[in-house]
């Protein structure tokens, strides 16, 4: 009889809480963190050029190459968040949504205030700035899309949880076919004037947050070889349509199931490369450790600090040698950034509310006592 989920997370719980699992997540996140800022170099490069160029395709074949942080973020966070835990929906939502929402918070004001002055910092604009933090990614940081897309996810967590709960093993791949498929749907229907119903879920990027999932846990071993050659073959086929055809441009979605074939394939192929460490090396536990704040920082970073205040040309040095040196500076620079930010701000406010649970709880306890 196959496992069924409440089994397959309380046998991972135990399973996972070795330092064998937390390296292959470090050299995920870090390859996540990495990628991310090779996406936004590259595609400044691009946006240089005259569009069919060569050069302007061999810096499109690149994005894409790098597109997977976008799928691997979603993907790491469904290998964390949906095993089973015996979590209640109220501690997931105050752990997760304090992790996540207080720095989105802290980083939208300082683009904000970056772009248009402190003024926002006033009492008086602190109800409209709530609105505009509501309302979504603000212009001046667009990346921020990412950030809601994983809130949105955190949302449907507990729910995902209960429902994968009841899938046993052997059923769980059919789960992902019929995930792949129904993104196919979405991707490519619209082309052909439709509108495919399964458009309002597998939009919510739930696919590709399950999927993680899937890989992470041991019924996805089967499949393991089918995932990491196809993905393979998908990447080969996809930079040679980006390269010498027109039509390419679908590709270019976290959803499409190209990208999430190959961000499967770069998913399993980092865990095997990690089996067998005790610890990762300092460069990638610092990207690791720092990763969610690389990740909302390091726009500022490029567009401002080493595109107009270093002037950093990505375009010198040939086609690849300028953007190089933007993400090596990017990164390092996004790195300290995130690091002073978060000891500074993020910690301190990230530990209030715990805080405030003890004293209570404290409190509480002498008052029964």
């Amino acid at each position: 009889m196959g496992v069924n989920g409440v089994e397959r997370g309380q046998r991972e719980q135990k399973g996972n809480t070795g330092r064998g699992h937390l390296v292959w997540l470090d050299d995920l996140r870090a390859a996540a963190t990495v990628s991310v800022v090779c996406v936004h170099v590259f595609s400044l490069a691009a946006a240089q050029l005259l569009p069919g160029c060569m050069p302007f395709r061999i810096l499109d074949a690149l994005t894409f190459t790098f597109l997977m942080c976008n799928p691997l973020f979603l993907m790491i966070s469904g290998a964390l968040l949906l095993p089973v835990r015996g979590e209640s929906a109220g501690a997931f939502f105050a752990k997760r949504f304090t992790k996540t929402a207080i720095p989105l918070v802290v980083y939208y004001i300082l683009y904000v205030c970056a772009k248009e002055g402190p003024a926002w910092l006033y009492p008086v604009n602190w109800i409209p700035m709530l609105q505009r933090i509501l309302a979504g990614e603000p212009y001046e940081a667009p990346h921020f899309w990412l950030v809601y897309v994983i809130l949105e996810l955190y949302v449907l967590t507990p729910f995902l949880r209960q429902i994968l709960g009841r899938i046993p093993d052997g059923v769980f791949g059919g789960v992902i076919a019929v995930i792949f498929i129904a993104n196919a749907f979405d991707l490519y229907f619209p082309m052909y004037g439709r509108i495919p119903v399964l458009a309002r879920i597998v939009d919510t990027s739930a696919g590709v947050f399950v999927l993680g999932y899937f890989l992470a846990e041991k019924c996805s071993r089967r499949l393991e070889r089918f995932f990491i050659v196809a993905g393979a073959v998908s990447y080969a086929l996809s930079v040679f349509r980006v390269l010498y055809t027109d039509t390419y441009r679908i590709l270019f979605d976290h959803n499409a199931p190209a990208v999430m074939l190959f961000s499967a394939a770069v998913f399993l192929a980092v865990r095997r490369l990690s089996a067998g460490k005790d610890r990762a090396r300092l460069p990638v536990r610092l990207l690791s450790r720092y990763s969610f704040s690389i990740l909302l920082i390091h726009w500022g970073t490029l567009h401002y600090v080493v595109k107009k205040v270093l002037k950093v040309d990505v375009m010198s040095g040939g086609v690849i040698g300028g953007c190089l040196l933007a993400v090596v500076l990017t990164l390092l620079i996004s790195l300290i950034g995130a690091a002073v930010v978060d000891h500074l701000l993020i910690f301190p406010l990230q530990a209030f509310p715990r805080r405030m649970r003890t004293v209570l709880a404290e409190k509480k306890k002498q008052a029964d006592g």
